[in-house]
């Protein structure tokens, strides 16, 4: 799914039936009700009987953000499951606020392993989604057999997290679609990675045509200032049972730092991958050949 649209940014966004996973070959999507009403986009592929893998996005992503984990894991004989969550990519945009804190969108994901009958998975998350996994550890889910955080947030300061709130206040929520612009969105997933010659223009498409669609500005910035951005107490890192791996890009311009507190989760694996912060992007091979190792029986 990568390469260069003719003409792009001439181009308008793609359609829905062009979005990834389309003509993605082993990959089934449906939309599934998780908890009071909410529908989430869910990929699957793999053996459907094979160890689970499910993997949750950072801020502003998508399920796109995993389009080379997903055929790896696959092939490796992982049950892979990956979702767009609240608010993101083609799932549901609820308005109520309260839908976009750390807990809520903690909670979601904890349904999404009981509405899938997802039982020991390994859970991955990247940014944002990293704090949620990090969230169902902490909480000891029946579910969740280890986990694996990908620079994420929940153990150090973010970056510029102020600076956005100001730019982008709760009260512009209902004219925020109107900010929405290719090249912004091009300059933001640039920033996420260290070396920005690896975005392609595909990439760039594939994030626009998800942020342009109504709904997705407005709960982006409710996210912003809903979900907490804060580290965990290390009391509560102490009290995970599972095994953690922490991913970390050595060039990450967001999040530094994080291995200081994620020192006290007792079982605890750190690996630097040389990369932004879309590292998992960036790097995928080396990237995905740990989540293997990490996730193998």
């Amino acid at each position: 799914m990568s390469g260069t649209r003719a003409a792009a940014g001439d181009a308008g966004p793609l359609a829905i039936d062009e979005v990834y996973p389309a003509r993605e070959a082993g990959i089934g999507v449906r939309f599934l009700e998780v908890r009071d009403g909410l529908r989430l986009r869910v990929l699957e592929s793999g053996p459907p009987g094979g160890p689970p893998v499910v993997l949750f996005h950072g801020w502003g992503a998508s399920v796109y953000s995993y389009r080379d984990a997903i055929p790896a894991l696959a092939a490796a004989g992982r049950r892979v499951v990956a979702v767009d969550l609240p608010g993101h990519g083609l799932s549901d945009k609820p308005p109520d606020l309260e839908w976009y804190t750390r807990p809520a969108m903690t909670a979601t994901a904890g349904a999404l392993l009981e509405a899938l009958d997802v039982r020991g998975a390994t859970v991955v998350g990247v940014s944002m989604g990293g704090g949620i996994a990090a969230g169902l550890a902490v909480a000891g889910h029946a579910r969740v057999r280890r986990v694996a955080l990908v620079n994420p947030v929940g153990f150090s300061p973010v970056r510029f997290t102020s600076v956005a709130q100001l730019l982008a206040p709760l009260a512009m929520r209902d004219y925020a679609a109107h900010l929405v612009a290719r090249p912004l969105v091009g300059w933001f997933l640039r920033l996420a990675y260290w070396d920005a010659s690896r975005v392609t223009e595909r990439d760039v498409d594939e994030y626009w045509s998800l942020a342009a669609r109504p709904g997705y500005a407005p709960s982006l910035v409710a996210c912003l200032h809903q979900f907490s951005w804060a580290p965990f107490a290390p009391d509560e890192l102490a009290r995970v049972a599972v095994p953690v791996l922490l991913i970390v890009g050595t060039h990450d311009h967001l999040i530094s730092g994080s291995e200081a507190r994620a020192r006290a989760i007792p079982r605890l694996q750190v690996l630097a991958v040389e990369g932004g912060h879309a590292v998992n992007e960036e790097r995928p091979d080396a990237v995905n050949a740990a989540l293997l190792e990490f996730a193998r029986e």
